[in-house]
């Protein structure tokens, strides 16, 4: 199927859900670092799951997943 709206696209919106509902999984393989907060923003034209996290120490990092689809092309 064709891609029709890349702004975000349909496509794009799935993964990033898909990556918010890991974080459990991504908290136990970077412990003792805890991820506090996640905000996603699903709207924006390439969407972007931001991961807030606090370290051993209690100091506040921030890691950001963006999700970008190329325009298809026939392989």
């Amino acid at each position: 199927m064709k891609t029709l709206l890349y702004n975000p696209s349909t496509l794009e919106v799935k993964f990033a859900k898909v990556i918010e509902n890991l974080t459990k999984s991504f908290e136990e393989k970077i412990k003792p670092n805890k991820i506090v907060a996640v905000d996603k923003r699903l709207k924006e034209d390439n969407p972007k799951v931001i991961f807030k996290i606090e370290d051993k120490e209690g100091d506040n990092h921030e890691i950001v997943i963006q999700i970008i689809q190329r325009i298809d092309e026939d392989y």
